[in-house]
């Protein structure tokens, strides 16, 4: 798998290579939540930052009504259909293969899917991924509304994929521009379903705004190539006012990131 992007562009200063970290178990990456909280948004983050500090990561888009991946990566697995069974046939596929081949996989889920729901309660997904040597991370992806919560709510019941590695992303982008951040999400952090999974052990991280975000969507690149200044066969690169903003979010991003990076492929 690799990143849709022009070759000519140059290392993003923001994503400078870091030293590779000591070896540790594959991590299975599951971005989760409604539909529209910015979860693909996130995904092509993570991919992005993995591949430009040199670490593999194979990526997978089971969004049955929004498969949009592959419009941004290479080698993107994908199911053979949205047939439930032949969906639920293709992730225990998929995770047997990265048991065996010990890789980094990150799932893109459609909005409310219940396939993880359900491949969850077949095999006891968590437990049975870690005896396995993976560990599975999930990231819900959270804005201002309490219906965001509902899929948290769902997953956390019982364990139901609950692993130590949670983080909750609160996405600015979501909130009312004539609130401020704090108001605007004082909803979810008076919920008890939030509330509850923090305190055992879940780790709330910010996702900023990124007001050209649109703009790389519509170039098909990622950010690093696009802050470096890359074009498109339609679309010319950026100016350097926009390639700022996005150098100023990446920063923004690691810092933000920094206290669950070593959850992170």
């Amino acid at each position: 798998m690799t990143l849709k992007s022009d070759k000519n562009a140059k290392p993003s200063s923001s994503a400078a290579a870091n030293p590779k970290p000591e070896a540790s178990a594959p991590k299975l990456i599951l971005p989760v939540g409604r539909g529209s909280r910015g979860k693909t948004f996130l995904a092509r983050w993570l991919i992005d930052r993995a591949q430009m500090q040199g670490r593999e990561i194979v990526v997978a888009d089971a969004d049955r009504t929004n498969p949009s991946l592959a419009g941004y990566l290479n080698g993107v697995q994908a199911p053979p259909s949205a047939d439930d069974n032949e969906m639920r046939e293709w992730f225990r596929a998929l995770c047997e293969r990265q048991i065996a081949e010990r890789f980094n996989l990150l799932i893109d889920l459609g909005g409310g899917d219940l396939l993880l729901k359900q491949m969850a309660r077949r095999v006891d997904l968590v437990p049975f991924l870690k005896m396995n040597g993976i560990d599975v991370v999930a990231i819900h992806l959270i804005g201002p509304e309490r219906d965001d919560l509902a899929y948290l709510r769902d997953l956390e019941i019982d364990g139901l994929v609950a692993p130590e590695a949670t983080i909750l992303v609160l996405n600015e982008s979501l909130a009312p521009q004539n609130l401020s951040i704090k108001s605007a999400f004082q909803p979810v952090f008076e919920h008890q379903i939030f509330k509850a999974a923090l305190n055992r052990g879940a780790k709330l991280v910010w996702m900023p705004r990124l007001d050209v975000a649109h703009e790389i969507s519509a170039r098909r690149l990622p950010f690093t190539a696009a802050e470096a200044g890359a074009a498109t066969e339609d679309l010319p690169p950026l100016g350097p006012w926009n390639r700022q903003l996005i150098t100023m979010w990446l920063r923004a991003m690691e810092h933000n990131f920094a206290p669950v990076a070593s959850w992170l492929a």
